[in-house]
């Protein structure tokens, strides 16, 4: 007999959330996919979202691609006839308007208009590196950010100097063999890493982006690397106005002839970079924490190391 009251209340249960549910499935009439990255060329056209209608009133749906930098829309189109459980696949147009090697990510709103109700997806418009072939992914960009090798931040040990979030890395060069750091972009992602090599006098920096040989999402701008002797050095750590044009990635440096003989040396690592938080389509890249605990410790022990 217990058994049976039991099975009745949860019946009844089960009954008093019927309403529920229909309450919480009809909140979300529409639902939007992504069907995955397009390379689009001029004039061309591509299939880049579905929807999926759980319920509709009018029978009617519009779609509008706007450019979100411009906030010019570049596509629309309406369709009728609609029914509830019908899916749909939406073509993006080709559109390099506002595109070039300065500018190469442009964010894109997608917007399905149904029953009085608006419905909006992201999606990324990217420059190829052929210049001419637009790519259409989901992914977040950040175009033209500022990269750097982990260490210290100049604005916290040097006030004053920069109001910017630049790190620089306390180098021991006596050190042979590679030593390697992590290579942080906006202070938000960790996108790769940077190695400094020492090989007798000489000493050669590099650096890798995550998955470059893979189609990885990080686009290079600008490349700026250079060393300074101390702290009580650094008047300035803005490559276009220091006067200087640093060192080249990848060729060797005379530790005697081109740094002076000094070992305890500051490494200062300030690209531009074009970058998506995922590295490819299905990996996303790593948060930047300044302050976890590990990264606190490595720097103070960096710090301890200057002169």
């Amino acid at each position: 007999m217990k058994c049976l009251r039991s099975l009745l209340i949860l019946i009844m249960i089960a009954v008093l959330m019927l309403p529920c549910m229909g309450a919480v499935a009809a909140e979300k009439p529409l639902q939007i996919s992504y069907l995955g990255s397009l390379e689009l060329a001029a004039g061309g056209s591509g299939n880049a979202l579905k929807t999926r209608v759980n319920s509709t009133e009018t029978g009617k749906i519009s779609f509008t691609l706007t450019d979100m930098r411009s906030k010019t829309v570049v596509h629309s189109e309406s369709r009728s006839g609609i029914a509830a459980g019908q899916e749909i696949s939406w073509a993006v147009p080709y559109d390099k308007t506002g595109l070039s090697y300065a500018q190469p990510v442009k964010r894109m709103k997608a917007a399905f208009e149904m029953d009085g109700k608006t419905y909006t997806y992201n999606l990324y418009y990217r420059l190829d590196e052929d210049g001419k072939t637009i790519c259409v992914e989901k992914t977040t960009w950040y175009p033209n950010n500022t990269a750097c090798s982990f260490g210290p931040q100049f604005r916290e040990v040097r006030p004053g100097l920069t109001d910017k979030w630049y790190m620089f890395t306390p180098i021991d060069l006596s050190i042979q063999g590679v030593q390697e750091y992590e290579y942080a972009a906006s202070n938000l992602y960790v996108i790769g890493k940077v190695y400094v090599h020492v090989a007798g006098d000489q000493v050669t920096v590099t650096y890798q982006n995550f998955y470059e040989t893979m189609g990885g999402n990080t686009q290079t701008q600008e490349e700026f690397f250079t060393f300074f002797p101390d702290l009580a050095s650094v008047t300035d750590v803005n490559p276009e106005t220091m006067g200087i044009s640093g060192f080249a990635f990848g060729q060797p440096i005379s530790i005697q002839n081109d740094l002076a003989g000094d070992t305890n040396v500051l490494l200062f690592v300030r690209n531009k970079v074009t970058y998506a938080d995922y590295v490819t389509n299905s990996a996303k890249l790593t948060r930047f924490w300044i302050n976890h605990p590990d990264r606190v410790m490595i720097r103070n022990e960096m710090l301890s190391r200057m002169d």
